[in-house]
């Protein structure tokens, strides 16, 4: 007889770790946009691009979750049709719905790792050293003679 309930154990394990990273970058957002009411200039730009990219963030996860939420449907299902007689009719319906339950969590997976990847760049944007100042100009008007050759010690 086939059980949901190690697929329903799973799933509260990574809807409470999609909770917690939710609560954790909507705390770091939230701190963060308080950082900068007050303040101007380059650091106050960095930190709200860094509140931007923690709430587009937070965004995907909540569709992620919402995935999730459907596959815990799913699982629930899977569940209840293990507890019927056995049947042609239940064994396609079990199928189906382990199908769109496997679908969904692919959906989590490719949207968690598609959020992490945009994270990941974004903070790597944020954190790059500025670019030189490239102007045509010298930098130096004092000119630069070339190092003189080494005088021979031979006699």
């Amino acid at each position: 007889m086939y059980s949901g309930s190690d697929n329903l154990d799973d799933l509260d394990d990574r809807v409470r770790d999609i909770a917690g990273l939710l609560t954790h970058l909507t705390t770091a957002a939230a701190f963060a946009a308080r950082t900068t009411l007050r303040s101007r200039g380059p650091e106050s730009d960095i930190t709200r691009r860094k509140v931007t990219q923690l709430t587009l963030t937070v965004g995907a996860l909540g569709r992620a979750l919402a995935d999730l939420g459907d596959a815990v449907a799913h699982a629930g299902v899977l569940h209840e049709l293990g507890a019927l007689p056995r049947s042609a009719q239940r064994t396609k319906a079990i199928e189906s719905t382990r199908s769109r339950l496997h679908g969904l969590i692919d959906s989590t997976r490719r949207q968690l790792n598609q959020a992490g990847g945009r994270l990941h760049q974004e903070a790597d944007r944020l954190t790059a050293p500025p670019t030189p100042n490239r102007s045509p100009r010298a930098t130096s008007t004092t000119p630069v003679t070339p190092p003189s050759r080494a005088t021979s010690r031979t006699r």
